[in-house]
Parts: C-alpha cells; sequence; structure tokens
C-alpha cells in the first residue's frame, strides 16, 4: 500500500509542500497587487507604472457633464480616476454657466469637488411684492423656510413661507401692551432665531421724550399673541442677546456697562453673573469666547475661552475699536478665530482646548493653523458648514478652510457696494457679494464669479431650502424673485 512506502510519503509531503508554497505565493502576489491598485498604481498605455487618484465630482443640478482637460470623461455624482497631475476640470449643462478650476490630483489620494453650483445663463425674476421702500428688516430661520420682514407700519411684520409654490406675504403685528410705556417704535433689528424656526430675538429701538433706548423681543411667527418682552420677563435691559445652544429659552446677556456676561432664561428669569470684565463675546453652547483687559499689560486684551467654569488664554492681541472674534464646530471638532481690527490679522485655531489642557506644561503652547492676512478687517464669519472662516475687508478677503487645511486670499475684482459692505455665505462653499447694484456670487477661493440680478446694497439675499430661487430686494425697492434651476 502506497501510505505505508516511506517513499512515496516523502514525495507526496514534498508535494503537498510546494502546493503550499505556491499557493501562498500566489495569494501574496494578489495581495500585493490588490495592495498596489488600491494606492492608486497601475500601467499607462505605454506599460509605465503610474499612480492614479479618485476625484468625485458632484453638482448642482445633478446630470451636468464633466470634462477634463477638454475632453467629456462621464456625467456629474461620480468618481474619475487620473493619474497624478494637474488638470483642468469644467462642468458644462446646456441652459448653464460653466463651471471650471484647475486641480491636482495626487497618486493614491481622494478628493471631492462636491460644491460646484452651476447657475442659468439667462436669470427669470419675477417680482414678489412691490414695497413702497425697501423693507427695514430681512430675516431668515435656520432652515431657510421663513423670510421675515418689516410690514408698511413701525410695528407690523410679513412673513413668507419660501416652502410654498408662489409664496405670498401674511401680515404679522406685535401687541404695543409689550413696549415700555409712552414709547415709539423707530426701528427693529433681527438678532438671532431659535432652532425651532418659530421664535426669534427682535431688538427694537424707541423713543421715549426725545431719549432713545432699546429692548428686546422674543418674537413668535407662529403665534404672534404668545411673544414675550425679554426686558420685562428677565427683569434685565442687557446691551446684547445671544440664544444658549439656539434655544429660545435659554439666554447669554451682555451688560456692557458692567462689562459683565450674565446666564438666564425662562424657567430660570433671574440673571446670573456668568463673566466678569468682558469687553465683548460670542457663545458656542456652553462655551464662550472673549475679550477682557482683566490681567493684559497695558494696550493690550486678554483673548479667552471659557469651558467648563475655566477660562484659558488664546492669545493676547493689541487694543482696538474692533475685535473680530468667531467660535465654532466643524466635523467633530473646535474651531475658533480671534483677532483684534489694529493688527491686520486674524488667529485661526483647530482644537485649541486640547492643548490648553494639556496636564504637560511644555505642550501648552498653542499655534494657530492659520493666520488671515487682511489690511483693516471689519467683518469675520463661518460659513453655514462653518468649514470656512472667512476674514473680510471690502473687496479684499482672506478665507481658511477647515477641511483642506489651506488658506486662500484674494481681491474681488470690482468694489463691494457701500451698504452691507461685506461678503456673505450663501451656502457652505459660496460667497455673494452686491457690487455695481448686481448680485455677485463666487467660489470660496474667488474661483467662478457670476453676476446675477439687481440687488440693494443694504439688504442680504436669502434662499429657499434647496436653492431653487434666491430672494433679493431690487434697487427699486420690490422682493424679488429669481430662478436658479431651469424648469424643464
Amino acid at each position: 500500500m502506497d501510505f505505508l512506502d516511506p517513499k512515496k510519503q516523502k514525495a507526496h509531503a514534498r508535494r503537498l509542500a510546494l502546493g503550499y508554497a505556491l499557493i501562498g505565493l500566489v495569494l501574496l502576489l494578489g495581495t500585493t497587487i490588490l495592495l498596489y491598485l488600491a494606492y492608486g498604481f497601475g500601467l499607462d498605455k505605454n506599460g509605465r507604472v503610474i499612480q492614479n487618484g479618485l476625484v468625485f465630482i458632484s453638482s448642482q443640478p445633478a446630470g451636468a457633464d464633466i470634462y477634463i482637460n477638454g475632453t467629456q470623461k462621464d456625467t456629474t455624482n461620480t468618481r474619475v480616476v487620473l493619474p497624478a497631475g494637474s488638470y483642468t476640470a469644467e462642468i458644462k449643462r446646456s441652459g448653464y454657466d460653466t463651471w471650471k478650476r484647475a486641480i491636482t490630483v495626487e497618486g493614491g489620494s481622494v478628493e471631492r469637488f462636491d460644491y460646484p453650483f452651476l447657475f442659468p445663463t439667462k436669470l427669470a425674476t419675477t417680482v414678489t411684492k412691490q414695497y413702497a421702500a425697501a423693507p427695514s428688516l430681512m430675516s431668515q430661520s435656520q432652515d431657510r423656510r421663513w423670510l421675515l420682514t418689516q410690514g408698511a407700519a413701525s410695528d407690523t411684520f410679513e412673513i413668507y413661507d419660501l416652502n410654498a409654490q408662489k409664496p405670498t406675504p401674511k401680515q404679522l403685528a406685535v401687541s404695543t401692551d409689550l413696549y415700555a410705556p409712552q414709547t415709539v417704535t423707530k426701528g427693529w433689528e433681527a438678532i438671532e432665531w431659535a432652532d425651532d424656526n418659530r421664535h426669534v430675538v427682535l431688538r427694537r429701538t424707541y423713543d421715549k421724550s426725545g431719549q432713545k433706548g432699546t429692548e428686546y423681543i422674543l418674537f413668535d411667527r407662529d403665534t404672534p399673541a404668545a411673544s414675550q418682552n425679554l426686558g420685562t420677563v428677565l427683569g434685565a435691559n442687557p446691551t446684547a442677546i445671544e440664544l444658549r445652544n439656539h434655544k429660545y429659552d435659554q439666554y447669554y446677556l451682555f451688560d456692557q456697562n458692567a462689562g459683565q456676561v450674565l446666564t438666564a432664561s425662562l424657567k430660570k428669569p433671574t440673571p446670573q453673573s456668568y463673566i466678569k470684565d468682558v469687553l465683548e463675546f460670542k457663545s458656542d453652547g456652553d462655551r464662550l469666547l472673549y475679550v477682557t483687559e482683566d490681567g493684559a499689560p497695558d494696550g493690550k486684551v486678554n483673548i479667552k475661552l471659557r469651558d467648563e467654569e475655566k477660562a484659558y488664554t488664546l492669545r493676547q492681541a493689541p487694543k482696538s475699536a474692533q475685535y473680530l472674534i468667531k467660535i465654532g464646530r466643524y466635523n467633530g471638532g473646535l474651531l475658533v478665530a480671534a483677532g483684534s481690527q489694529s493688527e491686520d490679522k486674524v488667529y485661526v485655531y483647530s482644537n485649541p482646548l486640547d492643548t490648553l489642557k494639556n496636564k504637560d506644561e511644555d505642550k501648552r503652547v498653542l499655534v494657530p493653523v492659520q493666520i488671515l492676512k487682511v489690511d483693516d478687517p471689519n467683518y469675520l464669519s463661518f460659513s453655514t458648514n462653518a468649514r470656512f472662516v472667512m476674514a473680510e475687508n471690502g473687496d479684499r478677503i482672506a478665507v481658511y478652510d477647515a477641511e483642506r487645511d489651506k488658506g486662500y486670499a484674494y481681491q474681488i475684482k470690482t468694489p463691494v457696494d457701500p451698504g452691507l459692505g461685506h461678503a456673505t455665505w450663501m451656502d457652505g462653499f459660496h460667497l455673494t457679494v452686491t457690487s455695481a447694484g448686481k448680485l455677485q456670487a463666487f467660489d470660496f477661493d474667488g474661483a467662478n464669479a457670476r453676476t446675477l440680478m439687481p440687488s440693494s446694497p443694504t439688504a442680504t439675499p436669502y434662499f429657499d431650502r434647496n436653492y431653487d430661487f434666491v430672494y433679493v430686494v431690487s434697487p427699486a425697492n420690490a422682493l424679488t424673485s429669481t430662478a436658479l434651476t431651469i424648469q424643464q
């Protein structure tokens, strides 16, 4: 019997070992090939080894054609495999302006361009309502559904439901019983919408026997009769109010004369002292970013970040007529911007508390991820998704991209009209300004600028939830609606 023959047993063992070795070699070779393919390695048409990268490109509207170096590759909302190198990418769709930019593909990398917005070549604008004078107040809820405007009377408002096929104004009125007695309304300003998209804090400016004053009204757009005078409810008349955690019933109160930030809520209306010696502040939930002279040398201020009942010094800055501070969250992390107008720069920090809370003192040196350099900056904002930080002075703009850890600095080609005097974020990737009496839109880095419809320089443009329409006040005092998608 063969299985008892020692020679045959050894030969069988050798064959098995060789077979296993060959299988192992094939598996190793296959794994290596898959690994190299995963890192983008491949062969070009000449047999040379190259490394590819993946580029995901989408657009609004979808279904546009993708061109790479003038050659059509595919349609948007897809991926394109490209060898490492530099290219010109274009997105084209009939009836829309072409989106174009230079892109660099690194081998083994994945690049995403999920923000291209194609504007119609021919814009169709209609009048939603003609006003005798430009609305003195316009404000949009966080979900972009509700547009609140100042009505014809000083204490009357109008609300538009932008989800409707043809938005029409609904008249709303604030009861004068809420106001400080014997006062005459001089103006209104929208401060902040709550995240319930129902309540908005309004600041009322009034005159009383020749003396000017202000008070804050918590306006209920659903049930105006349920609106409240926050000064009466809280027993305080602060210089400024911020909603805490964007909740309509929780507040930070700023008493500028006393240099003090207090907290209050509708459930516990008596204000409680929170931080003293404050010149200016911004909040993000329970965290506060603020400017103080406390502990700073002459001619300087400390910019501090309070977290969990403890304050940490981010940096010192020169005293200034204006401080530029913002705090927000992006992709689960904390993003902080802080500077003063007099130093011509704004410092941006990513997750600064990780460094500031380090128990090792030698590792508590905070380094900014970006310094936005703008001469005499007077405006600072985050994009709606908090990915981008923008510092600006008129037509000069500097932007930091937290996703790619990259900065951009550029100048708008045409002057920004006086009025708002600064750019506003259209969404998470695009900016708008009014220049030469028309609205202009462009990418975060200044590329793909597009001149749109006539627009008043004093009014912010507002977009509906799906960015199908943009609403602006025209120079002729009309609220207009312009379609941003072509109806098929």
